[in-house]
């Protein structure tokens, strides 16, 4: 079975400090309580401009700056969400972020086994910092972004316009695939790979996920045991 791998980046292959970046962000334009249940249901999964927006509308940030006019809206959409992308950008340079060797591992292992492999993160950082990830794979250096076969990252304005760019650039790039996977840990991105009807492999580090195939450590899958569950799916 010719396969291909979507992956999600923050939270799945790296431990970024986006919720961070989100919270110091609100905190700086008057915002005292931006929890993680808000960023969960709110940011986590989305576009840079899109979480911004439901931060800004949501918390009353238009109104509290006397942003009205679709103008106003707009230069302070720009405004906020630029300054969240400059703090993180910081943190990432400080090295604030940790890395799922285990996804890693798990990628590599399919790699190996001929599978596809694209990064359709929601964010325009994310192919950034995966360069800044070195990996020793068989005695040869690499980043983490060399594994990927395509990177379609902050390419699309929705996280289902970015799912379907990398279906697309992948279908274009290896005609013989014949299914896809997305690997999520957002409730946000399971709910739209299964809105494309693409078999999902929800990652439950920390949210409750409606997945074809959950568990809370890479250690649990294998890809003879996710070969299985297609082959039954598609019988």
């Amino acid at each position: 079975m010719k396969a291909a791998i979507i992956w999600d980046f923050d939270g799945v292959l790296v431990f970024t400090p986006h919720e961070e970046a989100w919270k110091k962000a609100a905190e700086h334009y008057g915002v005292r309580d931006f929890d993680h249940d808000f960023f969960v249901n709110y940011v986590s999964g989305k576009p840079r401009y899109e979480g911004a927006d439901n931060i800004l509308r949501l918390k009353g940030i238009y109104e509290r700056f006397g942003a009205y006019t679709v103008e106003e809206r707009q230069k302070l959409l720009h405004e906020f969400a630029e300054f969240k992308n400059k703090l993180v950008n910081e943190m990432f340079d400080r090295g604030e972020y940790g890395i799922n060797n285990e996804a890693i591992k798990f990628l590599i292992e399919t790699k190996k086994a001929g599978v596809k492999h694209a990064l359709a993160s929601a964010s325009k950082n994310a192919p950034k910092l995966a360069q800044k990830i070195k990996l020793n794979i068989d005695g040869e250096e690499k980043t983490l972004l060399d594994l990927f076969d395509v990177n379609v990252s902050g390419l699309a304005p929705t996280k289902k316009a970015v799912f379907k760019r990398a279906i697309q650039e992948l279908r274009s790039k290896f005609p013989e695939l014949e299914v896809f996977i997305i690997v999520e840990d957002s409730p946000t991105g399971v709910r739209v790979a299964k809105e494309l009807g693409i078999f999902t492999l929800g990652y439950e580090r920390e949210a409750k996920l409606d997945a074809d195939l959950t568990f809370k450590d890479f250690k649990e899958i294998n890809w003879e045991k996710i070969l299985e569950l297609l082959k039954k799916k598609g019988e």
